[in-house]
């Protein structure tokens, strides 16, 4: 519904209308191969200042992107699946990642 200043029912004018973010929205029958969304993954694990991501290594299959490896601290593991999720077209993240303290290999709960 809209009102006699042009603006819908959420106050937004036409103009805000037009300024809406179309981003993720590609061409028909458009999908990005599996190389570009690892290459993504892991140009993104590599910038990420509060992760080492040396020990992680990074596979992808149908757009569900797989996690192996290692890391520091549980909250290291959770931030290297939140960078993979971030990562247009990604449609699953399998975070096998596990925690390594004090130079033991200690298993982390998985996260689906």
């Amino acid at each position: 519904m809209r009102t006699a200043a042009g603006r819908d029912s959420a106050g937004n004018s036409r103009r805000q209308r037009r300024r809406q973010s179309h981003r993720g929205k590609g061409p028909r029958n458009y999908q990005r191969s599996d190389e570009r969304v690892q290459e993504d993954v892991n140009d993104r694990l590599s910038d990420a200042h509060w992760l080492d991501a040396s020990d992680i290594e990074v596979s992808v299959a149908e757009r569900e992107v797989t996690l192996d490896g290692f890391v520091g601290s549980l909250e290291a593991k959770r931030r290297a699946e939140d960078c993979a999720e971030a990562v247009s077209a990604v449609a699953h993240v399998q975070n096998n990642l596990r925690v390594q303290r004090h130079g033991t290999q200690e298993a982390a709960a998985g996260s689906d």
